[in-house]
């Protein structure tokens, strides 16, 4: 007996559940989210931070999809930077503090906007299957709840077999502090045939603000009021006036006052909260001592994890075995929220025992009275290495089930996130029969992301860098909604006002360059202008789009100084100024992606014997057969495989469609 039937249940909801329940619920689809608490949606597990290098363009273009992370994270910023603005706008990175309690609401309230898609509160203990356990049919719970689909999305994060670890003595079956791990579902999984392995993640200790010397630290103040930056595309122009006319004033604001479902389906955001300031601070000499003396009762070091951590967010106990020559280590004491003075110290990720985090913590400049309000500590988690999947994320094993998040072996909410889109998306697409849904390299970094874990596969917690991507120059958080706003509109992810408001921009886009290209100033009219940027006056009047090529002369300036394109917002105008700044690099990328697009058109049969392409590499045989890439393009990632290989493969692969052809001819 089932108790409902939906079109997609995701299992988990956390930054890859969500936004996977939220992509399969704007095609259509009838969508369930089961999770065993629904207080916790949304739940911050880690740091209280969105985004960064790489990350924070994964949000956008998580937003440019239709998902909800950049809209929550505007409803919960307590501080805003944008990083690497030091760099030129090609390369710079949103980040912003967030208030935990309120982003977790904030999701919740983003999700139930949907009419079609319900939450279920229940822990998942099973795969309902069919067909000799080859495809999924529904889940029941551990309560004995069952409810039918035509997919499934698991996103259980950490919870798979997770265990806990503080010190070498106390280890604590869970899938974050307080909560229970799962452990049927992970065995029926292997039982089902999937490969499993280990990975750890930690986090670090928790402290009262209170108790922290203030003066002594350096403060990282918030950009938000000199930039006004909003992550989502998608919040109605005037949106923060809209709050504050209908809403609280600003100076009352605070994270106990609810939001009004109302104003938020409707993209009306309320004003923004009060900024908060990070504190700075490092770990010197004497807490670098104490963990070295102690370091035989670190979790890692002592022997009771064996599993490989994330090498680009190590713990401190790495960093002083791995760099014992640091004079210090940055730490960042970042807010939780407004309504705590609790602070999360960022850079002292640890699994020592409590007592040893009090002792180092207190060797820290400013924290020597400090009090801990939480102990850092490890958890090891069952992972399904991701070159088990196809390229929309669904397994080879089962059909119709599909994986996102920290179980496909990746680390970071932005990561789970671009994953939750693309599985929540397929699965829909799946279960209504309507065509795949594939992101390539040159379209965005969620394409990276996904391209690079089922076809490389993982060794240890992958996390996105720009250096991943061989088209970071086009692919920036500026035009995510340029480079997804299409993909979003054939996929039916935008609703009537969504898709009034991804026109608008653009077509801001296309003027601005238009009025640059057409509009000339005489060289009294900027002469102050360029002045102030150390750049040589105009010999004669010029258009703007060439003076806007120009190192340190922006375009808006410029078009200030002409008195034109009031009307057009900041974030087109930084676009187009990209644009015609670097028109000659951004060109040459571009042809690299449309040959790259090209190779993408070239499909590969998924029952291809690759074993019998005697042409091809011992090696290049045995990757191929295993991964099944989808595409030419997909083939030329694997690592291994040679352009010899490619080219022989063309060969071999047009000569059994040729000879096909004439079978079925004759």
């Amino acid at each position: 007996m089932l108790e409902a039937e939906f079109d997609v249940l995701i299992v988990g909801a956390g930054h890859a559940g969500t936004e996977a329940a939220v992509a399969a619920a704007r095609t259509g689809a009838r969508v369930a989210i089961v999770t065993s608490a629904l207080e916790t949606i949304g739940q911050m597990s880690c740091n209280p931070a969105i985004g960064g290098v790489a990350k924070g363009t994964v949000v956008r273009e998580v937003d440019a999809l239709g998902g909800i992370m950049g809209r929550a994270t505007d409803l919960a910023t307590l501080q805003f930077r944008m990083l690497n603005r030091g760099k030129g706008p090609a390369v710079w990175a949103p980040r912003a503090q967030c208030d935990r309690g309120l982003y977790r609401r904030a999701v919740r309230v983003l999700l139930e906007t949907h009419e079609n898609l319900q939450t279920i509160q229940g822990t998942v203990a099973r795969l309902i299957l069919e067909e000799g356990g080859r495809r999924v049919a529904g889940v029941e719970t551990l309560e004995g709840r069952r409810f039918g689909a035509r997919a499934v999305v698991i996103t259980t994060g950490t919870f798979l077999r997770g265990r806990i670890h503080i010190g070498t003595e106390t280890a604590l079956s869970g899938g974050r502090a307080g909560e229970s791990s799962t452990t049927h579902l992970a065995e029926q999984l292997e039982r089902a045939g999937l490969e499993v392995a280990r990975f750890k993640t930690g986090t670090p200790p928790r402290i009262d603000g209170r108790s922290v010397d203030v003066s002594r630290l350096d403060r990282q103040e918030s950009e938000l009021a000199a930039t006004g930056y909003r992550w989502s595309h998608f919040w109605e122009r005037d949106s923060r006036e809209a709050g504050e006319a209908g809403g609280p004033p600003r100076d009352q604001y605070a994270a106990v006052a609810p939001f009004d479902h109302h104003q938020i389906a409707a993209g009306i955001a309320p004003p923004p909260l009060p900024q908060l300031a990070c504190l700075i601070s490092y770990l010197e000499a004497p807490g670098k001592r104490i963990i070295q003396d102690n370091i035989g009762r670190s979790a890692m070091y002592g022997g009771a994890i064996s599993a490989q951590g994330p090498r680009y967010c190590p713990s401190v106990e790495d960093k002083i075995v791995k760099f014992p020559d640091a004079e210090r280590h940055q730490l960042f004491l970042e807010p939780e929220g407004l309504d705590t003075t609790e602070m999360y110290v960022n850079g002292l990720s640890t699994s020592l025992p409590p007592a040893v985090q009090v002792e180092i913590l207190r060797t820290v400049p400013g924290l020597e009275q400090v009090r801990m309000t939480r102990a850092g500590y490890a958890i090891e988690y069952d992972y399904y290495p991701p070159t088990q999947l196809d390229a929309t994320l669904q397994t080879r094993a089962i059909a119709g089930l599909y994986l996102a998040g920290q179980v496909n072996g990746t680390t970071g909410y932005e990561e789970a996130a671009g994953q939750g889109v693309v599985a929540g998306l397929n699965a829909a697409h799946g279960a209504l029969g309507r065509a795949p849904v594939v992101l390539g390299r040159e379209t965005s970094y969620i394409g990276v992301l996904v391209d690079d874990l089922v076809t490389r596969g993982v060794d240890e917690p992958y996390r996105l860098f720009t250096s991943r991507s061989e088209f970071r120059l086009t692919v920036r958080q500026d035009n995510a909604l340029a480079r997804l706003a299409p993909i979003a509109r054939a996929a039916g992810l935008y609703d009537e006002r969504e898709e009034r408001l991804a026109s608008r921009r653009l077509a801001m886009e296309t003027e601005a360059l238009q009025l640059a290209e057409r509009t000339s100033v005489q060289p009294a009219t900027i002469a102050e202008l360029l002045a102030r940027a150390s750049s040589s006056p105009l010999p004669h009047a010029m258009r703007i789009a060439e003076i806007a090529k120009r190192q340190g002369v922006s375009l808006g300036d410029l078009f200030r100084a002409a008195d034109v394109a009031h009307h057009i917002d900041d974030d087109a105008l930084i676009t187009a100024e990209l644009e015609l700044k670097y028109a000659g690099y951004f060109a040459r990328e571009r042809g690299q992606a449309d040959k790259l697009r090209r190779m993408g058109s070239f499909p590969l049969e998924t029952d291809l014997p690759y074993l019998e392409m005697r042409s091809l590499s011992f090696e290049a045989r045995q990757k191929l057969s295993r991964l099944r890439p989808a595409s030419l393009a997909q083939a030329s990632r694997v690592p291994g495989i040679s352009p010899t290989d490619l080219q022989n493969l063309v060969i071999e692969v047009e000569r059994r469609r040729a000879q096909a052809k004439a079978n079925g001819a004759a």
